[in-house]
């Protein structure tokens, strides 16, 4: 099962279509198995023949109280962590052969692309 927070930086309001747009581009240019998007809302459905992953942008009040528990874990910008009010929320099913680990960090690494982030395994309970 793959999980994970991207958690924005206070400056990056990036929109969940552009981070679609993103994730567009990337795999237009990728050799691979090219995934099927639809957007929904504030969610991402990356539809993949074997797998989906579901990305949720969540500005919701409580982002920012675990913006700040979250923050004890960083090794470094525990303050700039603390003052996240946004992230995006990465899931997959379970995948046994990790087939399709590369594409959950292909979708992190999109993220990365729209401004400052930092990503925490929510699995592991440390970043990445």
């Amino acid at each position: 099962m793959y999980e994970a927070f991207v958690i924005f930086s206070q400056t990056n309001n990036t929109s969940i279509e552009r981070y679609a747009q993103e994730i567009q581009a990337f795999y237009a240019n990728s050799t691979g198995e090219k995934p099927v998007l639809k957007v929904n809302g504030q969610t991402i459905l990356v539809v993949f023949e074997g797998i989906q992953f579901s990305i949720n942008r969540n500005c919701q009040p409580q982002v920012a109280l675990e913006s700040k528990e979250l923050s004890r874990f960083a090794m470094s910008d525990h303050e700039e962590i603390a003052k996240s009010t946004c992230r995006l929320e990465i899931s997959g099913a379970k995948d046994p052969q990790m087939n399709y680990f590369n594409d959950f960090l292909f979708l992190i690494q999109c993220a990365e692309q729209l401004g400052k982030v930092w990503t925490f395994n929510t699995r592991q309970g440390e970043f990445m």
